[in-house]
Parts: C-alpha cells; sequence; structure tokens
C-alpha cells in the first residue's frame, strides 16, 4: 500500500466532502464499521464548513491517499494544552485496512511536532462501544467524562436515546 500524507488543500475539498459523509452517515456496507446512520441521518460535512475548517487558526487537516485517490482524513486543532482530533474518516471501501491507524499516528506525531504538545483530546458517541475501543488500542483512555452532542441544522437524530459524546484523552511520552 503507497499511503502518503498531506495537508488538506483547497482543491481536496470536494473529494473530502463525500469522504467524510459516507464515512459517517452511509448505510453500513462494504467493510465500513463507523457509520452513525442508524442514530443520525443528514450531513457530517459541507462546502461551506470544510472551507471555515481549513481557514481555522491553529488546525491542521490532513489527508491520506493512495493513488492519488484520497482514502482518509483527520483534523488536529490546538485547544489550550491539549491537541483535539476530529473529523477522522476513512473511506468505507478502505475500512479495516490499516489506514486508519497510520492516519491517526502521522496526525498525531505531526501535530505534536508542530504544537509541541503531548496531549489529545477527542470524542466518540457514548454507545459507539466499537469505535471507543478501536481508540483504546490507540493508547486513548475513557475518561468517564461526557458532554451533550451538538445540535445542527444539518442532521437529525434517529434514536429515542439521548446522544452524549464520551471524552477519550491520550498523552503521548516525548
Amino acid at each position: 500500500m503507497n499511503l502518503e500524507f498531506k495537508e488538506l488543500q483547497k482543491e481536496d475539498i470536494k473529494e473530502v466532502i463525500v469522504l467524510i459523509n459516507q464515512a459517517y452517515r452511509a448505510e453500513k456496507k462494504d467493510n465500513a464499521w463507523t457509520t452513525e446512520s442508524h442514530l443520525l441521518s443528514g450531513i457530517r460535512v459541507n462546502e461551506n464548513m470544510m472551507k471555515e475548517i481549513l481557514e481555522e487558526k491553529d488546525t491542521k487537516t490532513y489527508i491520506a491517499k493512495i493513488d492519488n485517490k484520497i482514502v482518509g482524513t483527520i483534523q488536529a486543532k490546538l485547544e489550550g494544552e491539549n491537541i483535539h482530533i476530529g473529523l477522522f474518516a476513512v473511506d468505507t471501501k478502505s475500512q479495516a485496512s490499516g489506514i486508519g491507524k497510520k492516519l491517526l499516528e502521522f496526525a498525531e506525531n505531526s501535530s505534536s511536532k508542530l504544537w509541541k504538545k503531548s496531549t489529545f483530546i477527542m470524542e466518540v458517541i457514548s454507545t459507539r462501544t466499537e469505535l471507543m475501543q478501536y481508540y483504546i488500542r490507540r493508547g486513548y483512555l475513557n475518561t468517564n467524562s461526557f458532554i451533550e452532542f451538538p445540535k445542527s441544522e444539518y442532521w437529525k437524530e434517529n434514536t429515542n436515546e439521548e446522544l452524549k459524546l464520551l471524552v477519550l484523552k491520550k498523552i503521548i511520552q516525548k
């Protein structure tokens, strides 16, 4: 697998939007296991959101490419003493192939060097135990701290369960 990592550029936005929305909201198929379609409908991101993200100070969005095709994306954002990881998605046909693991490691290493920080924070929907376990295998710890699930005009909850986000934390040893 000839995997290369780059920073997101404006010309990549349309391809990244499709990848993120499929990974987060598409029906489960192929090797896909990250979808939230059973919990949420609508989109996760659109072009305006991605353009704003690209312009945000202290935010880096990385992409993974194979043969010039974007197969993954992840965001690292400096928030005080922590680096917040988000918008992590791998092409549904490529999930369970190791791309996500390598992309997460790349984002952690790159952003840690850039901002000279070693603490990472991310959130996962609390009922998504398989995702939580994935991140725990990558060194993240369950903080048993929760935040309210964000509301948006772009998505709708498909469940009667109260959605909340579990905060996970990782400290990289320097």
